[in-house]
């Protein structure tokens, strides 16, 4: 036999052997998947998965070190978060986006940026995603292909697979650390002035509405000001996922349930609020409304919870005030018979400030572009008392006697100061 001969027959050999090995960790992907899916595997007993895997692949004719050779292989999937477990572990990384198998990306410090890492194909994206449900002991089939849950260390995951989507995809909201006041003034989020009369607004238990879009650091805010609550206070915290990262003494968190596949069992945000307030919470905080629930938001701010906060999409105080709110209110059955002006009436009785955070899209930078005090006389509207001009914000010259006067009642002072244009 020449040398050109040995040559092909040894590349025939390594062909044969590496598509045998590439269906063996298939196989044994399948069989992985399948195990855990029945709940007959559990991935976080790792040393009985690497056990059951040996014997599976030892069945199947393969000799201890190519075993562990193919199990090598497919330890990413075991161990931590596999394929993007560096970006999970960088405390920088806010957001990561699986798009599909071999396209994702992540936000850090505001910026964008595509990962070189990747998936190998489909089905490990797919296992990759049901170790997500597991671990969140939610789920993740065919007939349940949308779901959102939220993981041990507390990130919102938010997953779909086909039919509903082309590919399957997972988005995770990871949450940076958690900045002070003081952080937000040294990098130019607030001005001094501002800075210091956000801390008043929230020491003197000023009610406060969150407003800016997606990923303006609205539950963030919330997180920042909860560090500023006194140690005897019993703030309650409603959330339709758990994902605001507060961490203060005293603290009673509720999270919403939705409907199971029968379409059953469902607590809406509604519910958590209406009953939330039998618990006698000094402080009530929503970390996001969507729907009718507001109204329920806005009468523990009237009933006595000074002090609560929440958040809503808009993209100014105005909008927020004279048409987010009353739209929302529209869908309460409590509200639904109110006239418009009598909608935003209830809004500014309740609310005392509005807070617009905005992130700039060419940058990324994320900073506080307004803050307004809601007044109810003559007529219900949003005064800006800061708002962003250039690089930093500037005092408008309205002085707010409202939240001046309120703050009295729990001896609290604002430096008028703070105020002079």
């Amino acid at each position: 036999m020449n040398n050109t001969s040995v040559f092909k027959n040894t590349q025939q050999t390594d062909m044969k052997h590496n598509h045998n090995k590439e269906s063996l960790i298939i196989a044994t992907r399948e069989y992985l998947s399948n195990e855990i899916r029945q709940k007959k595997l559990d991935f976080s007993q790792e040393e009985n998965v690497l056990r059951r895997l040996q014997d599976f692949l030892q069945n199947k004719g393969c000799n201890y070190q190519e075993s562990s050779d193919i199990i090598d292989e497919i330890i990413v999937d075991i161990r931590g978060y596999g394929v993007i477990d560096s970006l999970t572990k960088d405390p920088a990384v806010s957001d990561i986006i699986i798009h599909k198998h071999d396209d994702i990306t992540y936000e850090k410090g505001g910026e964008k940026f595509n990962f070189e890492g990747k998936f190998r194909d489909q089905n490990q994206l797919m296992m990759f995603i049901e170790k997500l449900a597991l671990l969140s002991r939610s789920r993740v089939d065919i007939s349940n292909p949308l779901a959102t849950f939220t993981l041990p260390e507390g990130w919102r995951t938010a997953v779909s697979i086909p039919p509903v989507s082309l590919h399957p995809s997972v988005a995770i909201r990871k949450f940076a650390s958690v900045p002070t006041v003081q952080d937000l003034i040294n990098n130019g989020y607030f001005s001094k002035q501002a800075g210091e009369f956000f801390k008043a607004l929230i020491e003197s238990k000023r009610n406060i509405l969150f407003i800016g879009g997606m990923g303006t650091g609205k539950t963030t805010m919330i997180a920042i000001a909860s560090s500023m609550f006194k140690n005897d206070e019993h703030p309650l915290l409603i959330e339709e996922v758990m994902e605001c990262p507060i961490d203060v003494p005293h603290l009673r968190r509720l999270v919403a349930r939705p409907p199971s596949v029968e379409g059953t069992g469902a607590i809406p945000l509604g519910l958590l609020l209406k009953q939330g307030l039998m618990m006698k919470p000094t402080r009530v905080i929503v970390s996001e409304v969507r729907d009718g629930a507001i109204f329920y938001m806005l009468q523990a701010m009237l009933v006595g919870h000074e002090g609560s906060m929440s958040t809503i999409h808009a993209s100014s105080a105005q909008e927020a005030l004279h048409k987010r709110i009353p739209s929302m209110l529209s869908m309460s059955q409590e509200a639904s018979l109110l006239s418009q002006e009598e909608k935003i009436g209830y809004a500014a009785s309740a609310l005392h400030f509005i807070v617009h955070l905005e992130q700039d899209p060419k940058t990324g930078r994320r900073y506080c572009k307004s803050i307004s005090e809601i007044v109810e006389d003559p007529k219900p509207k949003a005064i800006d008392v800061f708002v962003q001009e250039g690089d930093t914000m500037k005092a408008t010259g309205h002085i707010p006697y409202r939240a001046i006067e309120g703050a009295a009642h729990y001896n609290y002072e604002y430096d008028l100061n703070w105020f002079q244009t």
